[in-house]
């Protein structure tokens, strides 16, 4: 009788690290999603203002902080820069993530991108 008892509340909390499991990694490439859209904008920026200049930059940053809370940050060589047309500027976008229910587990998401100037 305590065998069954002890396996129950076994299975039960093997489901529940499943559970959570799932859940942590769905809300991971979320995480991702969310970063790829903020290339798109960047992107945006960098065309439209021939690079990564001051004014793209504070647009830049002020969508991360309205939209995304500012847990974006932008590491490139090439800022506060105008660049000619057909000129690629080369960024990356950093996030360290944090696991919900594991704090020891981290990832650094990491996306790297480019964008031509298309200011003339």
């Amino acid at each position: 009788m305590l065998e069954s008892s002890t396996m129950e509340i076994g299975k039960h909390y093997i489901s529940l690290f499943i559970i959570f499991s799932m859940v942590s990694l769905a809300l991971f490439f979320s995480e991702i999603n969310h970063a790829n859209d903020f290339k798109q904008y960047v992107n945006y920026q960098i065309e439209r203002n021939g690079g990564l200049t001051n004014d793209a930059m504070e647009k830049v940053n002020s969508y991360n902080q309205e939209h995304y809370g500012g847990k974006f940050k932008i590491k490139s060589s090439q800022i506060n820069q105008q660049y000619a047309f057909g000129k690629e500027v080369d960024y990356s976008i950093n996030k360290k993530y944090n696991f919900f229910f594991l704090p020891l587990l981290s990832k650094d998401i990491s996306i790297k991108g480019s964008a031509i100037s298309q200011i003339r």
